[in-house]
C-alpha cells in the first residue's frame, strides 16, 4: 500500500511542477524590493488558523495577493489542512506549502512529523526508517506554537531571495507564538 502511495505521490508532484511550468498560465511575480510596513501588520489581527496564517502572509507581500492556492493532501502527513501557493520572486520560482496541525487532536502520524521536524528540521511521508523508493526527506520548518508546518523552496541563491526565506519563516515561526 505504501509502495503505491509513493508512486502516486511522485507521479501527482511530477505533473502538479510540469503543470505549472508549461501550461503557458504565468505565476504571480513578487519583488525583494517592495514590501509593505511590517510593523504596521500585526499577526494578532487574524485567526489562528491556516487561513489567517495565509492572509497574513499575503498582508506581508510575502504571498501574492492574486495566488491562488493549491489543496494538498494534508492527511498523509497528519495535518488538519495544508495548502501550496507557487509564484515568483525576482526571477526566481518560489514554491511555498503551509500545513496546520490540530495540537488538541493529532494523531500518531502527525506527531512522527513533527518530532521529525524538532529534531532534524525535516521529515519523511512515511518515517525515516522506511525504505521506499520516493520515500525522500522534506526540509521543513515547524511554528513556535506547533501548528503550523512550513515547506519552502526557492530556485535562487541571490542573497535577496536567501533573505526573503528567512524572514518568511521567521514570520510562520512567530505566527501566534505564545498560544501553545
Amino acid at each position: 500500500m505504501k509502495k503505491i502511495l509513493v508512486g502516486f505521490l511522485g507521479v501527482l508532484s511530477a505533473i502538479s511542477l510540469a503543470g505549472c511550468a508549461g501550461s503557458g498560465q504565468s505565476l504571480e511575480k513578487l519583488s525583494t524590493e517592495s514590501a509593505p510596513d511590517a510593523d504596521t501588520i500585526k499577526a494578532s489581527d487574524y485567526a489562528n488558523n491556516l487561513e489567517g496564517l495565509e492572509k497574513y502572509l499575503v498582508a506581508l507581500d510575502y504571498i501574492p495577493k492574486k495566488s491562488e492556492p493549491t489543496e494538498m493532501l494534508s492527511n498523509v502527513i497528519g495535518a488538519k489542512s495544508g495548502h501550496r501557493y507557487n509564484f515568483i520572486v525576482d526571477n526566481a520560482t518560489v514554491i511555498v506549502e503551509l500545513y496546520e496541525y490540530d495540537t488538541d487532536n493529532i494523531g500518531e502520524e502527525g506527531k512522527r512529523v513533527i518530532d521529525e521536524v524538532k529534531k532534524n528540521g525535516e521529515f519523511y511521508v512515511f518515517g525515516e526508517d522506511t525504505k521506499l523508493d520516493g520515500n525522500e526527506a522534506y526540509p521543513a520548518d515547524l511554528s513556535d506554537n506547533g501548528k503550523y508546518l512550513l515547506i519552502y523552496t526557492d530556485t535562487s541563491t541571490d542573497i535577496s531571495n536567501v533573505q526573503r526565506k528567512a524572514d518568511f519563516t521567521e514570520k510562520v515561526k512567530a505566527f501566534y507564538k505564545n498560544e501553545e
